[in-house]
């Protein structure tokens, strides 16, 4: 009977020592432990670019400023003196061939209007004249001579008047019997007023050499940018260059150089160079800075990689590479030369290996910690 009694005590001793194992099976009841991965979500979080077998590019960096295309610019300057009644035309606003830009009371067109008056005065008398004098002479108390002479008179007098006429037309005055002393300022061509130098009760006088507007049309600017003699071999005519302009950075412009300067300046040792580009939506404006890049190839082939790849830490250079998808390495590498659109380096990389852009530099520091 003792024996009985020892075995169920036997059994139940067996069953609470397995009874942990039993529950951490699967499907037992039991919380299964969790071991760490070393895995990262790489479509939401970092972002890839493939090493790149190139030929040896090089970037040169010049400074430019935004000028008007010369050929499509116009300068308005007074011909008449006055004083300025109105301007209806402000700095920015695109103007239409021949709307008014300002108004001026000028003392000129009074005059050329007197003119028009008594010129149309002699008209009429000399027409009366000859009238008169064609009906006498049909009647025989004027002479064929005194008919001449009356018909050169009313010649000479409706020179005048036309003459009168044509003056007024061009400074745009009228010739109606309520004319006043008025000259309108007219835009010669269409475009944008980029410059004014013209105010409201301003007195203007026709040998001022500053213009009062100046109007251009944007749709096509120059860059003008300073070449460093050092510079001047490698710039050619005709070659594409990438503008980026300091008023928006996330913009990236381009254009073909046209002209280089003939000249030196000696005292900053730069020679001029002119780039023409298209600038349909109106966002290049005169005298605004830039950055102009010139991408010149022909070198050996090196390892070219995105910038942004790159990490510079306690004076060395470092990729951080994607071995598999989630599997990160760091890899040294040695920097040969950087351009706007790549880094040049050397290093145990391969053509097609994938190295991380976006968020390179937080995987570095996890890497390394």
């Amino acid at each position: 009977m003792n024996s009985l009694l020892k075995t169920p005590f036997r059994l139940l001793v067996a069953l609470g020592l397995a009874m942990p194992a039993l529950l951490s099976l699967p499907g037992c009841g039991g919380k299964q432990e969790e071991l760490p991965v070393n895995s990262k979500d790489t479509e939401t979080t970092y972002r890839t670019d493939t090493v790149q077998l190139r030929n040896l590019a090089q970037d040169l960096r010049f400074t430019g400023k935004v000028s008007y295309d010369q050929r499509r610019v116009d300068q308005v300057f007074p011909v008449v003196s006055g004083t300025v009644l109105n301007v209806s035309a402000s700095l920015g606003q695109y103007v239409q061939q021949g709307q008014a830009l300002a108004t001026v009371q000028s003392a000129d067109v009074s005059g050329y209007l007197n003119d028009y008056n008594g010129a149309k005065s002699d008209y009429a008398l000399a027409k009366r004249t000859a009238d008169n004098t064609e009906q006498l002479y049909k009647t025989n108390f004027a002479s064929q001579q005194d008919l001449i002479a009356a018909r050169e008179g009313l010649a000479k007098a409706q020179s005048a008047l036309n003459r009168s006429q044509q003056i007024l037309k061009l400074y745009g005055a009228s010739t109606g019997s309520t004319a006043q002393p008025i000259y309108q300022v007219k835009a010669p061509v269409s475009g944008y007023v980029v410059a004014r130098n013209v105010n409201q009760n301003m007195q203007l006088r026709p040998d001022n050499s500053s213009p009062i507007f100046t109007i251009s049309d944007l749709s096509k600017v120059w860059i003008l940018l300073n070449v460093y003699e050092t510079d001047v071999e490698s710039v050619k005519v005709g070659e594409q260059v990438d503008i980026q302009a300091l008023a928006y950075p996330d913009k990236k412009f381009s254009g073909t150089i046209t002209n280089i300067s003939n000249v030196v300046d000696p005292d900053t040792r730069i020679v001029q160079a002119r780039v023409e580009l298209a600038n349909p939506d109106g966002l290049l404006k005169p005298d605004m800075f830039c950055t102009v890049y010139l991408h010149l190839t022909g070198g050996a082939q090196n390892l070219a990689v995105n910038p942004k790849a790159v990490i510079f830490s306690q004076d060395k250079y470092y990729v951080v590479k994607q071995d598999s998808p989630g599997k990160y390495s760091v890899v040294p590498v040695q920097e040969v030369r950087t351009t706007s659109q790549y880094t040049y380096v050397s290093g145990k990389l391969n053509p097609g290996d994938q190295v991380v852009t976006e968020g390179s530099l937080l995987l570095f520091n996890d890497l390394t910690d």
